[in-house]
C-alpha cells in the first residue's frame, strides 16, 4: 500500500482510539471546566465520548457516501463498540445507539436550529450532560467539540484512500439501526 493508502479495519481502530482517548489537555482543560461550572467531570467526559461517536458515524455517512468503503467503515466501528461492551460488561453500544438517536432526531430537525448543526447538537450535548443553568455554555462546549471533531475525520477520510480487500467486500454491512 502507498502512504495515503489504508486498510478500514486500521482506520477504524484509530478512530476509536480518537474516540475513547481523549487528549491529555482535553481531560485537563475539561477538568477545569467542570469545576468551575460546578458539573460532574465524569458525565461531561462520557458524555464527550458519544459526542466523538457521532461525530465520527456522521462523517463517515457523509464523507464516503454510499459506497462499500462507508459500510465497510461502519461494520468496524460497529464490531470495535461490541467488543468493548463485551470487555466492560456495560451496555455501552446499547447506550450509544440510545445516544444516537437522540443526536440523529435533533440533527435532522425540520426546524432550523440556531447554530444549525453545530447549535443542535450542542443543545443534545448540554441536555445530555444535565447541565441546568449552564446549559448554554455547555452546548458551546459541545456544538463547538462536535464541529472541530467532524472537520478532523472529514480531512481524515478526504487525505486517505481506503483499500478494501476481497474478504472485506464480502462481508456484509453489519450495523444496527444504521448508527456505526
Amino acid at each position: 500500500m502507498s502512504d495515503n493508502q489504508v486498510a478500514p479495519i486500521e482506520l477504524a481502530a484509530v478512530l476509536m482510539d480518537a474516540i475513547c482517548t481523549p487528549a491529555e489537555r482535553e481531560r485537563e482543560a475539561i477538568k477545569e471546566l467542570t469545576d468551575h461550572l460546578g458539573m460532574d467531570v465524569e458525565q461531561v467526559q462520557s458524555e464527550l465520548v458519544f459526542l466523538r461517536a457521532f461525530a465520527v458515524d456522521l462523517a463517515v455517512a457523509t464523507a464516503l457516501g454510499q459506497d462499500e468503503g462507508r459500510d465497510t467503515m461502519q461494520r468496524y466501528l460497529h464490531q470495535n463498540w461490541q467488543r468493548l461492551e463485551s470487555e466492560s460488561g456495560d451496555s455501552l453500544a446499547d447506550d450509544l445507539y440510545e445516544r444516537f438517536e437522540v443526536y440523529a432526531r435533533m440533527a435532522g430537525n425540520s426546524q432550523p436550529q440556531p447554530g444549525g448543526l453545530r447549535g443542535a447538537v450542542g443543545q443534545v450535548f448540554a441536555h445530555c450532560c444535565n447541565a441546568g443553568e449552564r446549559a448554554a455554555d455547555m452546548a458551546l462546549l459541545g456544538g463547538a467539540m462536535f464541529a472541530a471533531f467532524y472537520e478532523e475525520i472529514c480531512q481524515l477520510f478526504d487525505s486517505v484512500d481506503l483499500v478494501i480487500s476481497p474478504a472485506e467486500e464480502s462481508d456484509g454491512p453489519n450495523t444496527k439501526n444504521g448508527y456505526l
